[in-house]
């Protein structure tokens, strides 16, 4: 019988409505952004001891609207990456700082809960990269062993992908392809697929009522197109995200689109797969996310309806919900 248990923790230091929020690998740090002015303030908090430990350690600010959030792999450091309304992607990085102090509200600033005595943690500003006038859509960097590269969906239908010159010292960042991926305004959501030992790189991106699965082409240096995953519901697909393999015979796609929650799987060649559709998981409101847990047994779904819902499959492999949260305005004392 699965058992889940559900925590909250409230974090009074938020400087207001988040309008995206990403965890590193660890699931130990979270970033969060949130709208100020023309800009937007950037808040990174670290869980040192249970899950509903959470401590704020850095604060700062940006005259960039910053829509997407998304860390690096531990591996490469504490490196952040932001998605803006701009076209743009602001790259941030930690590095030591030994004094204690306040928030500061300049770009590279560090913070501190002065009652805690918790040690500061400061973030720099790396990199800006103009990568168009398009809004961002959607964000995330590639598995660690493929590099330290970060892939951008943005509003005009294009993924770009950026990698560092350098890994231990992120500041310069080349271009390293140009993806179109559908037409503007009608794309949305995009993952990587999980590193398996001898798969080339593959990206999944929605565009209208598809999930495009693309492959890394070395020899050409190119990407294509080896899925055209079809949601049949009329709505266009507005997030995605790729189970971990873990040595199953077919692969599982989570995709989100109008209010549904669709779950493929993905079998065969990586240059031909096959595709099905296994699940389609109604709900009352968008679903603007889908995610995996590490080991993807069970796939969650957010929708606008501040709702929160977990599936896992049954024994005769028919998908579930075995949790759910509600979301809502926390009564402070």
């Amino acid at each position: 019988m699965d058992t889940s248990y559900v925590m909250s923790s409230y974090l009074p230091d938020c400087a207001g409505s988040a309008q995206d929020v990403a965890y590193d690998v660890s699931r130990r740090r979270m970033a969060l952004c949130t709208p100020s002015g023309s800009g937007s303030i950037i808040q990174v908090y670290e869980c040192s001891c249970g899950p509903d430990d959470w401590s704020h350690v850095a604060t700062w600010a940006t005259d960039r609207q910053v829509a997407y959030l998304a860390w690096a792999h531990n591996e490469y450091g504490r490196v952040l990456a932001g998605g803006t309304a701009s076209g743009s992607v602001l790259i941030w990085g930690q590095v030591l700082d030994l004094q204690r102090g306040g928030v500061s509200g300049v770009p590279g600033a560090s913070g501190v809960d002065e009652e805690g005595g918790i040690s500061v943690a400061n973030y720099q500003q790396l990199q800006e990269l103009i990568c168009g006038t398009a809004p961002c859509r959607a964000l995330c960097f590639a598995p660690r062993q493929s590099g330290l590269v970060f892939a951008a969906l943005f509003d005009d239908g294009h993924v770009v992908l950026y990698e560092a010159e350098q890994v231990l010292a992120p500041k310069s960042w080349i271009l390293h392809s140009k993806i179109k991926v559908g037409p503007r305004g009608q794309c949305g959501g995009l993952c990587w697929r999980p590193f398996s030992q001898g798969v080339p790189p593959m990206l999944c991106a929605g565009s209208g009522p598809y999930a495009l699965v693309w492959q890394y082409v070395l020899g050409l240096n190119s990407w294509k197109i080896v899925v055209r995953a079809e949601t049949n519901t009329g709505n266009n697909v507005a997030t995605v995200h790729w189970a971990a393999p873990l040595g199953r015979p077919a692969e599982l796609l989570a995709v989100g689109s109008g209010c549904d929650l669709i779950i493929y799987s993905l079998s065969g060649d990586t240059a031909a797969l096959q595709v099905e559709q296994l699940a389609l998981l109604e709900h009352n409101d968008a679903v603007w996310k889908v995610e995996w847990d590490l080991w993807g047994n069970r796939v969650a779904a957010a929708t606008d309806g501040q709702e929160v819902h977990v599936y896992t499959p049954n024994l005769i492999g028919q998908w579930v919900k075995s949790a759910g949260v509600e979301g809502g305005q926390l009564e402070q004392d």
